[in-house]
């Protein structure tokens, strides 16, 4: 074969969360799969199949807790906020770099383009101006590359989020049901890592807003370009 058959982002995103969650459950029930000194290669393969599939389920439901849930329902996503629509009450605090908004030049900016593209869209239409952007924005292949880097960091950070929020629970019942003896401070030490990822997650998901927003605010228009 003349490649591997695994990108970057299926190491970092899918791989890592899922060897989080393999690590975690071996550990949690004893099996003691991953202490073996000598692993057979047909074995060794399927652990990484199955780590690599575990990530796959790390990531669907992280993408449907965090980003559908937490994002959506509890903090407001990332474009809107960059937009101007204010901060849920009781958040601003806790996230202060999240919600800090676009320069309001920059807002002005975005709506002299959209103007200039004979777009009718109002300000309060977040979504449809983030989409709008996007399409114009990733017309270029150098500029799709770099919102990818964006989007696979953030992915990363959110699905190891994921994991190592699971491990944190997995670990804490373990020990509280006396289910195999384990170590309390591997559940706080998973639960500390899960908190410090989320906050990378929402560093890197913002970013990724950002950079699409301010690429488009100083896009050529179509005036221009003819």
């Amino acid at each position: 074969m003349d490649k591997v058959p695994f990108s970057v982002y299926d190491f970092f995103a899918y791989l890592s969360s899922g060897s989080i969650l393999l690590v975690t459950f071996d550990y949690v029930f004893g099996f003691g799969l991953l202490s073996q000194e000598k692993v057979a290669p047909l074995f060794a393969v399927f652990l990484v199949v199955l780590a690599y599939v575990s990530g796959h389920i790390a990531a669907h439901f992280s993408g449907a807790l965090l980003e559908n849930v937490v994002i959506v329902r509890v903090l407001k996503r990332p474009n809107a906020v960059l937009l101007g629509e204010p901060p849920r009450r009781g958040f601003a605090w806790m996230f202060k770099s999240y919600y800090r908004p676009l320069p309001a030049e920059t807002i002005q900016r975005i709506e002299q383009q959209l103007e200039a593209r004979g777009v009718k869209m109002a300000v309060d239409s977040r979504e449809a101006i983030f989409l709008h952007a996007y399409a114009v924005v990733t017309a270029n292949a150098e500029r799709q590359q770099r919102l990818d880097a964006f989007r696979n960091q953030y992915g990363f950070h959110r699905n190891m989020c994921f994991a190592f929020a699971v491990s944190a629970v997995a670990i804490l019942a373990a020990h509280f049901m006396g289910y195999h003896p384990v170590r309390y401070r591997w559940a706080i030490l998973s639960a500390v890592v899960s908190v410090t990822l989320f906050y990378r997650y929402l560093t890197f998901f913002r970013q990724f807003s950002y950079e699409l927003f301010l690429r488009y605010a100083e896009w050529p228009s179509q005036r221009e370009t003819r």
